[in-house]
């Protein structure tokens, strides 16, 4: 067979195992919580999502383009978690796609499908394709900005992508605030190239002038947005250097397995090193000035975002992330001796088989989300549970809704974002669905004294649900609290490793 033929196969047979990976038992898992805000958001009317950004009751803090995409997905697909989730996983399809041909762009065929394949077994481009969630948008269109900004540097006569380039870059800085990172790479890009094409350059620069008029009706609520949720936290406490090492490779190499292992480390970072020397060799490349471009590509964000935030750092940098896919890929390829590639491709590739695919499997078959649906079917499995009395304990305001979701459905879920921001609008919409349901919601830090104070006022029948959410709260706090009077039980829902579990609390009669 020809290569060509050869590579177009081997770029089919990615994109399959990569839409297979992203659209498998889609459907299973219950919403996340963030997932349920997104569903909630592109269930409002286009004038609400457009122009009742600045309200407190909006959980979102995001420029709107995904949610209105979403809006018209919805009414198209449906409204199950998978018809929610398979616009996502489509994007990961085409991110990898998208990859591709940015790397054969820039190096050649083979380099694009080594890239192509380290990035379907991306675990923060897995997860993140599974998601209704804005960050699948935020990869593929940083991405494809990059992608025509090289294409642009690579030729210069391609009038057409001046458009292109500028849409994408609009509808991406309407996705994601993180966004103006790639603005802001590609603008000092461009200071490489200060000593070419003049007039090419000042081209470039209208496409930015371009975006940042395009961006005018927003600039209000980006300010709204950063004074409501600031990214730099007042008091960050960074470990040690030994810890901070640990975490930074932790956090760089996760990308290319579902749970970060040194042993792979072992292979990956020689094998990136090697692409970093490979490129710095190279004088015939252009754009000249590559390695330069991919180390600021990658490690301007990395650093920002290691910097202002210590937690989901996964879903900034991801979009990131993909020149470590590109050096891995050219390293592999400077690998030219048969005993070489015995000695590391070989054993590398039994261990990405081995480790990746058994954590794939072990993933579809333990899913870490939140179980939400399933908490909801088991506590329904109580003896006519219509008519107890139900209290449910939750450590965060942002729980009860996607829980409701599932207990009572949309309408009434909806009704806990209208005022999630307040706790006397809270217990307004909960009186509402007390009177209906006879059922109460405590809903603050679990961490206070007056919480079992609270629970004697209900009665003796009274089923107490707590749940604990991320492993923050432990059953043996409010065992020490308690003074005897309430029987503990956990609740396990046939999951390893579940992201939410909860206990159920029974008054104990003497």
């Amino acid at each position: 067979m020809k290569k060509e033929t050869i590579y177009k196969f081997s770029l089919i047979a990615i994109l399959v195992f990569a839409g297979f990976i992203y659209f498998y038992n889609l459907h299973q898992e219950s919403l996340l919580t963030d997932e349920y805000f997104s569903f909630y958001n592109a269930r409002r009317s286009l004038n609400e999502l457009v122009f009742s950004h600045q309200k407190e009751s909006n959980p979102n803090t995001l420029p709107p383009f995904y949610e209105i995409i979403m809006h018209f997905w919805l009414q198209l697909f449906g409204l199950s978690e998978f018809a929610q989730r398979s616009f996502s996983a489509i994007l990961g399809i085409v991110s990898v796609y998208v990859l591709y041909r940015l790397t054969r762009l820039l190096f050649d065929t083979k380099a694009g499908l080594l890239a192509a394949l380290f990035a379907s077994l991306s675990f923060s481009w897995f997860s993140f394709f599974r998601q209704n969630r804005c960050y699948s948008l935020f990869i593929c269109l940083t991405l494809l900005s990059f992608y025509l900004f090289f294409y642009q540097l690579k030729n210069k006569g391609a009038r057409f992508h001046f458009p292109a380039s500028i849409i994408v870059n609009v509808a991406l800085i309407y996705t994601h605030y993180f966004a103006f990172l790639v603005i802001l790479i590609e603008l000092l890009l461009i200071v490489f190239e200060h000593k070419r094409d003049k007039q090419w350059i000042e081209k470039i620069l209208l496409i930015y002038m371009c975006i940042f008029f395009a961006y005018a009706p927003w600039y209000a609520n980006l300010l709204y947005d950063i004074n409501r949720e600031p990214l730099m936290h007042a008091k960050i406490l960074y470990p040690g250097l030994r810890l901070q090492l640990y975490s930074i490779l932790m956090i760089l190499f996760s990308d290319f397995h579902i749970i970060w292992d040194p042993l792979l480390t072992i292979f990956y970072i020689p094998l990136i090193v090697m692409g970093f020397i490979a490129l710095n060799k190279t004088k015939n490349n252009n754009p000249r000035h590559l390695l330069p471009y991919l180390i600021l590509i990658f490690f301007l964000p990395f650093t920002i975002i290691y910097l202002i935030t210590l937690s989901d750092r996964a879903r900034y940098y991801a979009p990131f992330s993909f020149p470590l896919f590109i050096l891995l890929a050219v390293g592999i390829q400077k690998i030219n001796t048969q005993k070489l590639k015995m000695v590391v491709l070989f054993p590398m590739a039994v261990l990405i088989v081995t480790f990746n695919f058994a954590d794939f499997y072990d993933f579809f078959h333990n899913p870490l989300h939140e179980n939400w649906k399933q908490a909801v079917l088991y506590i329904k499995q109580v003896p006519n549970y219509q008519n107890e009395e139900m209290v449910f304990v939750f450590q965060t305001k942002h729980n009860p809704p996607v829980f409701a979701y599932y207990y009572w459905g949309n309408q009434i879920a909806a009704s806990f974002i209208d005022n999630i921001t307040t706790l006397e609008g809270y217990e307004k919409d909960l009186a509402a669905i007390n009177t209906r349901h006879k059922v109460y919601f405590i809903s603050e830090e679990l961490h206070d004294d007056s919480f079992f104070k609270k629970l004697n006022l209900f009665s003796d029948h009274a089923w107490i649900w707590v749940f604990r959410y991320h492993d923050f709260l432990s059953p043996l706090y409010l065992r020490a609290k308690n003074d005897g009077k309430y029987f503990f039980h956990q609740i396990t829902l046939n999951k390893e490793i579940p992201q939410i579990d909860f206990f159920l609390l029974k008054k104990i009669k003497k």
